[in-house]
């Protein structure tokens, strides 16, 4: 059985401490290529069947591709994640958010429907680019995939991996959260808590320490929060067989990652709790320095990133971090290939 960690106990347990660095530079700053953003309707792309959002590096080279998911399953447009995509793209990754406002719950977070929407990128994504004036020497590396979600879009990412690998070389949760409603009413979950998945990649999850605040309190403290401690975080952390790092992002809030106009959408209706007084221009620098660090240390090898990941007094904001080696036995290191391992049923 699987050690289930409630936040109180993360935050006593963990390696670090709080601390913000000296040097403000590293990850957190723009990359060194030129992002462009460029959205697909699938009205009129007869044969994309989700709306498409694309962040690229305006420039030459072969780079890695990043399929995201937003929240509620990925029903959020992907440019309220703007800011944040824009400096993961800069550092030379092909960032691509797939979402669609109507659509059935059951299929919608059984995932397989991504398996499609990656048929499509692999096969017209790149010219479409060129068309639209990217660089000619631009390519997509769509042997090297990782696949990231915030909030439930990341119970889509997990559930899809639950059914294959493919190409996928990692995972990236940030504020992960379990199942179809807050309340976990609908019997719709990608996770059994006290069981491993049956997939081993390595994985970030990052999480904020205002998760599990509601929005409100307006009906009797009934008011759910939109990322419950039973649901979200740790429950994702404790289910992963493999490398995994959990980041805390202690004072920030579940919804703090979007921009400016869908982030004041959200605190006018209660719907997330946040601290309205923290700064969040530097918490996006800095969950997508994290991502960017996550990614070089597993693809490139750069093992001196993971710094970034595991020391709090490197972080530009107050943070803790837990991590954990595999427990599948694949003996694999940072510096090693990155791996994918899926089986049929759960890791013991």
């Amino acid at each position: 059985m699987l050690l289930s960690l409630s936040i109180a106990a993360l935050l006593a347990l963990n390696s670090g401490v709080f601390g913000l660095p000296t040097d403000q530079s590293g990850p957190w700053a723009a990359g060194p290529f030129e992002p462009r953003h460029k959205f697909y309707n699938r009205f009129l792309i007869g044969d994309l069947d989700h709306e498409l959002d694309v962040w690229a590096p305006d420039g030459p080279g072969t780079f890695p591709v990043i399929y995201f998911l937003g929240g509620l399953g990925g029903i959020i447009p992907g440019i309220a994640y703007d800011t944040v995509m824009k400096r993961i793209a800069s550092h030379g990754y092909i960032v691509m958010d797939p979402w669609v406002i109507l659509s059935n719950p059951s299929d919608n977070y059984g995932a397989e429907w991504l398996v499609g929407v990656q048929e499509w990128v692999e096969d017209n994504l790149e010219d479409k680019l060129h068309g639209d004036d990217f660089d000619a020497e631009m390519h997509m590396d769509n042997n090297n995939v990782f696949l990231m979600g915030h909030s439930a879009g990341s119970h889509v990412i997990v559930e899809y991996l639950k059914h294959h690998c493919n190409k996928v070389k990692g995972q990236i949760l940030f504020s992960p959260v379990d199942g179809f409603d807050p309340f976990g009413l609908v019997d719709l979950f990608a996770i059994t808590p006290g069981e491993y998945l049956n997939y081993e990649t390595p994985s970030l999850v990052i999480m904020t320490g205002l998760d599990n605040t509601p929005g409100s309190n307006i009906i009797g403290g009934l008011t759910p929060a939109c990322a419950p401690d039973d649901l979200s975080n740790t429950r994702f952390y404790n289910a992963m067989p493999g490398n995994t790092w959990l980041v805390n992002a202690t004072v920030y809030g579940h919804g703090d990652c979007l921009d400016e106009l869908y982030y004041d959408a959200m605190t006018l209706i209660h719907f997330c709790g946040t601290d309205k007084s923290q700064d969040r221009v530097t918490y996006r620098d800095f969950v997508a320095g994290e991502i960017v660090s996550f990614i070089k240390a597993i693809l490139y090898g750069e093992c001196d990133e993971l710094v970034y990941i595991e020391d709090p007094s490197s972080m530009t904001v107050a943070a803790t971090v837990m991590k954990k080696e595999s427990t599948t036995g694949s003996g694999w290191e940072c510096g090693m290939p990155p791996i994918c391992n899926w089986r049929e049923d759960p890791y013991p």
